[in-house]
């Protein structure tokens, strides 16, 4: 929660965009966007910040900026208001508003965020993805990255998977291929390698493996 001078302070001081919401003390509809904000957050971009104006905190500021009504979110900007929004506060709606205002994307580029392991984080990113942003390959392969992390596995399969991710953080794929292909001539790993190689992104590479193991 900051006050209107300080969220001007902050704007001036430095290259960063907030996304403001202007909220009052007993309004119950501003509490519900300020959850939606919180599913929002972890698929913003680390140049954006969200935070919260209480509008009877800064009763100047909110008159000199015509703000009628709570909820309501600004786009602040080098001490600027940027944009605004107060019709469409659903999850889509503030998405829609950050696309047409933000000059870089609203999400994280989600093959960072599979590389640094930030898997709630992905994972938040991907259910707040609409279906045409969900049909690139990079986005595809992080959905089944996610769905071999959650298959019940046991025993010696369980193993191969979980050395299989540890590996793949370092992003060594000879290294990852060079492991798999030594657990794909074990009795009842093959299929289960062969999925594993899928998740790989060099698809040249792992082409190249599959001659060798099938």
């Amino acid at each position: 929660m900051l006050t209107a001078e300080q969220l001007m302070a902050e704007s001036q001081s430095r290259d960063h965009w907030f996304l403001v919401e202007v909220t009052g003390e007993h309004c119950a509809p501003c509490r519900a966007v300020e959850q939606l904000l919180l599913l929002l957050k972890p698929s913003l971009d680390s140049r954006c910040s969200i935070v919260q104006v209480r509008s009877e905190e800064s009763p100047e500021w909110v008159s000199a900026c015509q703000i009628r009504t709570v909820p309501l979110l600004l786009l602040y900007h080098l001490g600027e208001e940027v944009a605004r929004e107060q019709n469409n506060l659903s999850i889509a709606g503030i998405r829609h508003f950050l696309k047409d205002h933000l000059p870089f994307s609203v999400e994280p580029q989600v093959g960072a965020l599979l590389k640094e392991g930030k898997f709630d984080q992905l994972r938040t990113v991907l259910d707040l993805m609409t279906d045409e942003e969900s049909r690139t390959p990079e986005v595809q392969r992080a959905r089944s990255w996610l769905s071999m992390r959650d298959l019940e596995l046991y025993g010696s399969e369980s193993s191969l998977r979980d050395t299989f991710f540890d590996e793949a953080i370092t992003g060594d794929w000879d290294r990852v291929l060079g492991s798999l292909e030594v657990a794909a001539r074990t009795e009842g790993l093959r299929d289960l390698t062969i999925a594993l190689a899928d998740l790989i992104p060099d698809r040249k590479l792992v082409a190249q493996w599959r001659r060798k193991v099938t």
